[in-house]
């Protein structure tokens, strides 16, 4: 029996994103009852590998007008693949996910992984009208593009009361997907060189320039301390404020690119960590989240620093996993040092941690429901 084939479409994800690839491709790929196209953005040329194809869509940087021609190489790539199902993670190419629909007869799956409009106005980036403009864009294609999909996938639980006329979902949330480590507990921070990690999306709102403001106080009075930052920042703009506010500092190790980190050199950094910051604004696009770092410091049994967040501070509180800071508040550094250096951190009997495997069967049900094996 041929495997059926499905495809997975982005225009910005890279190719072996955490989602598209770690969750979803390769949990398809253990049935042995799928060839999966995975269509992204390129970053680097990936292999294929067994069961798995790669196809780069999108070569150009975040804000090319190219972006919207993706889905005539979209449509192109549905007509190479003829897959079965097409699943959709990005609002930008459902207008050729529906026309691709009407020609070929697949089904869609709409993964929705971010509230477009809602993350668009709260955006500090841009003009106010501009963005106001262009979110009830995103609305009308989303809107329009409703009944043509089969199925959608909410990556967060607010979605469901953000997108109350959705009723046929299903809730997938971004744990964290890799093998279950044994986590050494408790974890006491002996290491005097505390090393802090800021890593993934960069951006004003993600709180990047306040985490670096915050340790470049601390390590003023702890100069041992270092800071590795591993991220994307897409906004040329603040990218190069981001690269101005770390000139000079030697504690401070930067990889800042304009296109995504590949997934495991994040896993990597991870390791040698000892915290993670997580610096993010208390927005109405970022509050109701929770945050796929934060699932991944849980896993990897890695104290983390947030913002005041009641949903992050349970998830701290239930495994005793972090601190909740202000990271414009520089009078309370001492006291984090000595709560970060004198706290057994994950000393708890709830080790149940959040893991996609949880979630795992839910996720290939639905698409043995939409590919009739």
């Amino acid at each position: 029996m041929q495997p059926v084939k499905i495809a997975i479409a982005s225009v910005l994800k890279p190719l072996k994103d955490s989602r598209s690839y770690y969750k979803f491709a390769l949990s398809l790929r253990e049935t042995n009852k799928y060839q999966i196209n995975i269509i992204g953005f390129y970053v680097k040329k990936e292999t294929d590998e067994n069961l798995i194809k790669f196809h780069p869509l999108f070569y150009q940087n975040r804000k090319s007008i190219l972006r919207f021609s993706a889905n005539f190489r979209l449509l192109k790539l549905i007509q190479e693949i003829k897959p079965k199902l097409l699943i959709v993670t990005t609002y930008e190419l459902l207008p050729a996910a529906v026309i691709g629909k009407l020609l070929y007869g697949y089904n869609i799956i709409y993964d929705i992984q971010e509230n477009y409009a809602l993350n668009l106005i709260h955006n500090n980036s841009g003009n106010k009208l501009v963005r106001f403009l262009f979110s009830k864009v995103i609305q009308c294609v989303e809107y329009c593009s409703r009944p043509f999909i089969d199925h959608f996938i909410f990556a967060e639980a607010c979605y469901q009361q953000e997108f109350p006329a959705i009723k046929n979902h299903t809730l997938l949330e971004n744990k964290f997907q890799g093998p279950n480590l044994p986590i050494v507990t408790p974890n006491k921070l002996t290491n005097k060189h505390l090393r802090f990690l800021l890593c993934g999306t960069l951006t004003e709102v993600y709180g990047s320039i306040e985490a670096i403001e915050w340790f470049i106080q601390f390590q003023k009075i702890y100069p041992d301390a270092q800071l590795r930052i591993l991220g994307h920042a897409p906004l040329a703009r603040f990218r190069e404020r981001l690269k101005t506010s770390i000139a000079g500092k030697q504690s401070i190790i930067a990889d800042i690119s304009p296109n995504p980190i590949p997934y495991e050199s994040i896993l990597d950094a991870f390791k040698s960590a000892d915290a993670v910051l997580l610096p993010y604004h208390q927005i109405p696009s970022i509050s109701p989240k929770i945050p796929s770092k934060l699932y991944e410091c849980l896993a990897l049994g890695k104290p983390f620093l947030f913002t005041t967040n009641p949903k992050w501070q349970e998830l701290a509180k239930t495994y005793n996993a972090g601190l909740e800071i202000d990271f414009k508040d520089f009078s309370e550094i001492p006291q984090i040092h000595e709560s970060l250096t004198s706290q057994n951190f994950y000393n708890t009997t709830e080790m149940s941690l959040p893991h996609w495997k949880a979630d795992e069967e839910k996720f290939l049900a639905l698409i043995k429901s939409l590919t009739s094996i």
